[in-house]
């Protein structure tokens, strides 16, 4: 019996498994969390929709599915509740007037450029200079940068360096900035009594304030919104939270005895680093502008139209092909008919592994949006939310009951998922379980560049999974449901399985999301599932490793 339940896999090796294009152009313009690879997410548009069908996306996040949906001329509908989310949504997708754009970037250019430069003066014997960084460790100004003849010289900070940086408060500024405060939780570093305002130094704060309130005197709505954008996308650069890169590189064969200081970035959550760069608001920005700029003229000659409506009704019955809805997909999906979207694809919030709106706080702030932080689907530990387990499967089952009912029947939903706590699975197919929908494929992906959050997270696996269900034409309740049993009814059989995965590594050996990936898979094809810690302990217990990889039996 387990000889031909091992020859059924042979073929199904490595082939569950997609690889992802780098982030690049118009998807490299602003943060998000967990963005999903584009070219997959197209894969997946292209194989389950037809040109002219609506696709929707429930948690469209920075948009992804909804541009590629439009690439390939379909009809997208995206919801988030996370004003940021539609707002780089929208952003992203638009095409500008490049006359118009660079023209009131000059504006912008004459009317803050030097007033911002002055605040970042830098007075030495042979001339008074602009600084670029500033390096701070724990509290005190310990090394300027500066440019001279187009070359970046790095010093020492001088007195009059350290007065100026310190003569700035943040209760001195005339300008608006974020005064919220941010939740606490220690998982993202967002510590008591946290406001917005804190992630910045206090001069870096005044010069966002003077550019902030000059963007907001534009007149032209959409020009206002281009450089919104580029605001909110330097943001994290302009910040206290980009960490110094030391690097000993090697010269001549020789490790330098000084080394190198590089920028970092703002990564995830809060985290603001003892020795951190304080980085000219000016120089951040207008790096940003150009970047996006770049990309805006190649989108321009793209060949697609964006036609936004309103209500699903425009997507229906006439040639809008777009819908935004910054609300929560719970209450959205109501108005919706039955059977009236042809495929569903969406990366839902995968238990407590990114609080969304919470790491995005910070434009939000800026932005001027208050989001209905009780309806988001998501697992805190900010206490103070009381967002746990059972607030969130009660929530994320109201929209999978929604998705249930308005996509069409014998049409598909894919559902991108990633999590490694037992419950957080166990209680996805309790739900769907309860829905019309049968399992017909899982596949796998990985991410074109490492993720801190997958990484570090306990909770998060190296690759996500790819979960496609079919509406079925006949309501049947008991038909392909996913049933949990122990892990030692096929005790066996996952041992043999592991051991030839192993070997088929040409003794390479195997890490251990390849083997969760490959057994999971395996068992969930055939309606089983298990524990996940539980084959944690039967490789513990039954396999070696030799460093990361998994070797072979003990």
């Amino acid at each position: 019996m387990v000889q031909m339940k091992l020859f059924e896999i042979e073929n199904e090796e490595e082939s569950f498994n997609h690889s992802a294009d780098t982030y690049k152009g118009i998807y490299a313009l602003h943060k998000y969390w967990s963005k999903k690879p584009y070219n997959i997410v197209r894969h997946f548009i292209l194989k389950y929709s037809n040109k002219g069908d609506i696709v929707l996306d429930p948690f469209c996040g920075s948009g992804i599915s909804i541009i590629e949906s439009l690439f390939t001329n379909r009809k997208a509908i995206g919801i988030d509740m996370n004003p940021s989310a539609i707002f780089i949504t929208k952003q992203t997708l638009s095409k500008i007037d490049i006359h118009r754009i660079e023209n009131e970037f000059n504006r912008l250019r004459q009317r803050v450029e030097s007033g911002i430069n002055s605040l970042y003066r830098v007075v030495r014997e042979d001339g008074v200079y602009t600084g670029t960084h500033f390096i701070w460790k724990n509290g005190k100004l310990i090394e300027v940068w500066h440019k001279k003849n187009g070359k970046r010289i790095t010093d020492t900070v001088s007195e009059e360096d350290i007065k100026l940086a310190n003569s700035f408060s943040y209760e001195t500024i005339p300008y608006f900035y974020p005064k919220e405060k941010l939740f606490y939780n220690p998982r993202i570093n967002a510590d008591k009594d946290t406001k917005v305002y804190n992630l910045f130094t206090p001069r870096n704060l005044l010069a966002l304030s003077i550019l902030w309130k000059e963007i907001n005197e534009i007149k032209d709505e959409d020009t206002r919104a281009f450089f919104k954008f580029c605001f909110t996308a330097s943001l994290g650069q302009a910040s206290k939270m980009v960490f110094v890169v030391k690097r000993r590189g090697k010269f001549n064969g020789k490790t330098r005895k000084t080394p190198k200081k590089e920028v970092g970035s703002w990564v995830i959550g809060y985290w603001v680093p003892k020795e951190h760069f304080e980085i000219n608001v000016w120089n951040s920005f207008e790096n940003r502008y150009k970047k996006i700029l770049k990309a805006k003229k190649i989108q321009n000659k793209m060949n697609y139209i964006v036609r936004e409506g309103s209500r699903i009704e425009d997507l229906l019955f006439s040639d809008y092909n777009l819908l935004l809805f910054k609300k929560p997909a719970q209450d959205v999906l109501k108005a919706f008919p039955d059977n009236s979207i042809d495929y569903v694809i969406t990366d839902p919030p995968h238990g407590d592994r990114q609080p969304y709106l919470e790491l995005s706080l910070m434009w939000n702030s800026w932005l001027g949006e208050h989001p209905e932080y009780k309806k988001e689907i998501v697992i805190s530990d900010s206490k103070e939310r009381n967002k746990n387990k059972e607030n969130y499967f009660q929530l994320l089952k109201k929209v999978f009951q929604e998705i249930e009912r308005v996509l069409r029947h014998g049409r598909y939903f894919s559902l991108m998922f990633n999590s490694l706590d037992d419950s957080t699975w166990i209680n996805l197919f309790s739900i769907i379980n309860n829905l019309n929908l049968e399992l017909i494929d899982i596949e796998t992906f990985e991410y074109s560049a490492g993720s801190v959050v997958q990484d570090t997270r306990a909770g998060g696996l190296k690759t996500d999974f790819i979960l496609t269900f079919r509406k079925r034409l006949i309501r049947d309740k008991d038909k392909n449901k996913i049933y949990v049993i122990s892990i030692n009814q096929e005790r066996d059989i996952i041992i043999e399985l592991i051991e030839k995965y192993i070997q088929d590594s040409r003794n390479q050996g195997r890490y251990t999301h390849q083997i969760i990936n490959y057994i999971t898979i395996y068992f969930i094809k055939r309606n089983k599932l298990f524990k996940l810690s539980d084959l944690f302990k039967l490789l513990q217990g039954k396999f070696k490793r030799d460093g990361n990889l998994w070797v072979g039996r003990l």
